[in-house]
């Protein structure tokens, strides 16, 4: 688990210094005071996710198939309405922060993936 927050833990500064690298000095007019906390959404989601499907890991192979169907669903479509509700409320923004809000969901998606693939092969 320690490993799983420390690897979490370097994507999200990795992105948090790509966000401020890019947008405060090539994309600014596209910059939104939001994305850090996108990544910092995506950081608690992840950690709360990874560690509740590591627990149903333990229980039976049953109970983390189901619970990782669960939590991708609920994931997905709360995703889906943090995007139509910004994109709703902020026109102008609206495709800055969608396309920001996809690349993070893509890279933390297959990190995660990634993670309980290799803790499911290491036990």
């Amino acid at each position: 688990m320690r490993k799983h927050i420390t690897q979490l833990g370097l994507l999200s500064l990795f992105l948090l210094i790509i966000t401020i690298a890019l947008f405060y000095e090539i994309l600014n007019p596209w910059f939104n005071p939001i994305f850090p906390f996108i990544i910092l959404y995506f950081f608690i989601f992840n950690l709360a996710q990874y560690s509740t499907l590591i627990k149903k890991k333990e229980k039976s192979p049953i109970a983390f198939n189901t619970a990782f169907m669960a939590w991708f669903g609920v994931k997905f479509l709360l995703n889906l309405a943090i995007i139509l509700t910004f994109a709703l409320l902020n026109k102008s923004e609206a495709i800055s922060f969608v396309l920001y809000f996809a690349v993070c969901y893509i890279l933390f998606t297959v990190f995660e993936v990634t993670s309980l693939v290799n803790s499911l092969k290491s036990k």
